[in-house]
């Protein structure tokens, strides 16, 4: 993965992590078959889509089509709730004018940047953000990207809170309410830099759709996200990082690290949500992931370090679990083109890559240690762990709701991946009142396990591989739908069906 060239910049402790990432990705390789087809992409093009989404659960058969017309997420979330409104700051005027662009105003939003949103893409130079945000404090906002950008990580650190299991979202309007100001003065610049070209350009693109991601606004955060992956194409990175072949990459080919970091941050975030939002024009049957890993910079110390090693642990992960997605839907191609199965055969291959994943990972990020001890970072790997697994179970699911299934095989899976499913609530409650980039997806993570529970107490053949506590793992789920039902559309429509289905298995 990496060349000569790039050795004597990294230290040992990066070098390390890169080598085990990269065996990871080897055994991840090996699940491929010898070639027996012209190539990848016409293995690819046989795949069944393997649709892992709340709207494609509540089409189950077991559900005997009552919620088929409430399974339109796009409809929902155009239709979100009005928010409250607050007297704030409405432009940069009122924001000098409030006091908010003062020096240790915007010291205070640098330290929560770079604490709490940072550390989870730490893609910019700290030392030259920090140097913008003094300028513009003293002269004002120009209208330049640089500008754009400053303005948005303000946004981002006047919204930004920390993760201690006791914080509450939207619990300071005023912030919430200036996180805005600033998020409107920088949208008022990004249309004046569209199409400049560079790397400031995707980051303006980046961060705006990380702010709506915050504000729970999924579909408006997507189309940035998609722009921020658009000028990403121009770089170096974005090409090479396609290109199969046997030798290192040359540093030239790779293109500057800083690029490395904003595209794979632009690619992962656009991808997760096209998942998520199932966009008809932009299908994701193809879920090629860029073959580089980011070149972390040296030497890596203190939190720098810290975020680099989740940053690393994460995109492994995704390009794992984007791998076995990959695998299990031409696996489920194959049992309907031919006789026998070898799915079981797999899903003890992709368990046993998933505990390979969680070997490698460096001593910093080890999910060996008590949840308890975790900081936001371990908590989001926690999770996103928790999603691998769902993955591998899901096609036992669907044959068992939706074919009834009666194989004793399948029924054991079933049971796993419910037993998952109870664990990503409780593993996820200590954030359920945490607004950051993840929050409407773990909205949409929750509410997936839980809906499975009440799907199989809903089915009779199904209670008897209930865990015991499943009763405890929906209600939890429910409170979590309440409280952000006032922000988001698809909340309070999916804390409706909860209610409808209770009520129905009591």
């Amino acid at each position: 993965m990496t060349s000569d060239g790039e050795s004597n910049v990294l230290d040992a402790a990066s070098l390390k992590i890169l080598q085990r990432l990269d065996d990871l990705e080897k055994l991840v390789k090996s699940l491929q078959p010898p070639s027996t087809t012209p190539t990848d992409t016409a293995r690819k093009e046989q795949a069944t889509q393997l649709r892992v989404t709340t709207e494609g659960l509540l089409s189950w058969t077991v559900f005997r089509g009552h919620y088929d017309a409430r399974c339109d997420l796009k409809r929902l979330l155009r239709n979100d709730p009005p928010t409250a409104s607050i007297a704030s700051p409405t432009s940069v005027d009122s924001l000098i004018t409030a006091g908010e662009l003062e020096p240790s105003s915007c010291r205070r939003l640098l330290d929560n940047f770079f604490h709490f949103v940072h550390v989870k893409n730490p893609m910019l130079d700290e030392g030259k953000v920090r140097h913008a945000v003094h300028r513009m404090s003293l002269e004002g906002p120009a209208w330049d990207a640089e500008s754009c950008l400053v303005l948005l990580v303000c946004a981002l650190g006047s919204i930004a809170s920390s993760f201690d299991g006791t914080s509450v979202a939207g619990a300071d309007p005023r912030s919430l309410a200036v996180a805005q100001s600033y998020f409107n003065a920088a949208q008022k610049r990004i249309g004046a830099i569209t199409g400049t070209g560079g790397i400031l350009e995707a980051q303006c693109f980046f961060y705006s759709g990380v702010y709506l991601m915050s504000k729970l606004q999924p579909i408006k955060a997507w189309r940035f996200f998609t722009q921020a992956l658009a000028c990403c194409q121009e770089f170096s990175c974005a090409n090479s990082s396609y290109h199969r072949s046997s030798g290192s990459v040359s540093s030239a080919r790779r293109g500057l690290p800083e690029e490395e970091c904003v595209y794979w941050s632009c690619w992962k975030s656009e991808i997760e949500l096209r998942m998520c939002l199932d966009l008809p024009d932009f299908p994701f049957k193809d879920l090629s992931y860029p073959l580089l890993f980011p070149t972390p910079p040296a030497p890596l110390e203190g939190r720098d370090a810290t975020a680099w090693y989740f940053y690393l642990s994460e995109i492994s992960l995704r390009r794992l679990e984007h791998r076995v997605r990959e695998e299990i839907g031409i696996v489920l191609k194959g049992e309907t083109t031919a006789r026998g199965s070898d799915l079981y055969t797999s899903t003890a291959t992709f368990e046993g890559l998933a505990e390979e994943w969680l070997q490698s990972l460096p001593p910093a990020m080890s999910l060996h240690a008590p949840q308890s001890e975790d900081d936001v970072l371990k908590f989001i790997l926690r999770g996103h762990f928790l999603n691998l697994w769902e993955v591998i179970y899901w096609p036992f699911f669907e044959k068992f709701f939706n074919q009834r299934s009666t194989d004793t095989q399948v029924e054991i899976y079933v049971r796993k991946g419910l037993q998952i499913g109870i664990d990503r609530i409780r593993i996820n409650k200590p954030g359920f009142c945490h607004r950051h980039h993840g929050t409407w997806l773990m909205l949409q993570s929750c509410t997936r396990s839980a809906l499975a529970l009440l799907a199989a107490a809903y089915c009779p053949e199904a209670t008897n591989l209930l865990p015991t506590d499943w009763k405890e793992a929906v209600f939890d789920t429910i409170e979590l739908l309440r409280y952000w039902q006032g922000e988001v559309g698809d909340a309070a429509d999916r804390l409706q069906i909860f209610e409808e289905l209770i009520s129905s298995i009591a």
